[in-house]
């Protein structure tokens, strides 16, 4: 399996990729925890996070299953090496880091309580394929939560033509490397092809008027513009974008989709 859209060691800007999954999982972490104790999440669970990434929210994953124990799959042995120094207090039933694509994982069957994708399935050609092999690592009552972007809800008002320009040219890039940026609106379809019983949807939506600007441009715009690299000024554009928002002149939102699902 290829890594789609998303290859961290291709990036031709990864320290501030780096950064900007800090910024992000920090920036979040109160409402993530919600989430994901509201997706099913207990002290006890033997956990998987499919796309780690360098374990920003792997800690957190850590501190809710405290007394469980946290399986971390990513095929970057770069973003790999990093988790366990990212990670601050380890589950007591061991952290495991495990390089591997999501359509083959080393997991054995009926083996996890919890999994969770966040922010990855839009980069997967086989997103479908992916949660099939989520389903049959779960034990049975398992839970599995994905949380990911849908660009039919983000918002520039007044629009911004350069925002416009580079969100049409990277769901276009994105979309040939095989990405999805409207994958949120079809995780639910997918779960349920998949196996998972009870599967709900939800959106949750974040404004300029609630999060600090830079951490919402990053958010939206940050892992866009670097599919782009040179073809658009994005220091510009955040300069220009933050003293409009500053100066209450321009609204910006953006949506992700949390769907939930549990095995029978």
């Amino acid at each position: 399996m290829s890594t789609g859209s998303y290859n961290f060691d291709l990036l031709n800007d990864p320290v501030f990729q780096a950064e900007r999954l800090r910024q992000q999982a920090e920036a979040v972490r109160s409402i993530e925890a919600g989430i994901l104790r509201s997706a099913g999440i207990q002290s006890g669970h033997d956990v998987l996070e499919l796309g780690c990434g360098p374990g920003f929210v792997s800690d957190l994953l850590a501190e809710l299953a405290s007394e469980g124990s946290l399986s971390v799959v990513e095929p970057s042995a770069t973003l790999l090496a990093q988790v366990a120094n990212n990670v601050r207090n380890k589950p007591a039933g061991g952290l495991y880091p495990i390089q591997a694509f999501g359509d083959n994982l080393p997991v054995p069957d009926d083996s996890i309580d919890f999994s969770y994708a966040r922010f990855v399935l839009q980069h997967i050609p086989q997103p479908g394929t992916v949660i099939s092999e989520i389903y049959r690592t779960m034990r049975s009552g398992g839970h599995f939560c994905a949380v990911d972007s849908d660009d039919g809800l983000v918002v520039f008002y007044p629009e911004e033509p350069r925002v416009t320009q580079l969100l049409r040219t990277a769901q276009t890039m994105q979309a040939e490397k095989g990405g999805d940026r409207f994958i949120g609106r079809k995780l639910q379809s997918m779960m349920i092809k998949a196996g998972f019983a009870n599967v709900k949807s939800r959106i949750l939506a974040l404004t300029s008027s609630e999060l600090p600007f830079d951490v919402l441009f990053n958010i939206l715009l940050g892992y866009k513009a670097s599919l782009l690299g040179d073809a658009i000024d994005i220091k510009q554009l955040f300069d220009d974008l933050s003293q409009e928002v500053m100066g209450g002149r321009q609204l910006i939102a953006g949506g992700v989709f949390i769907v939930t699902g549990e095995k029978s």
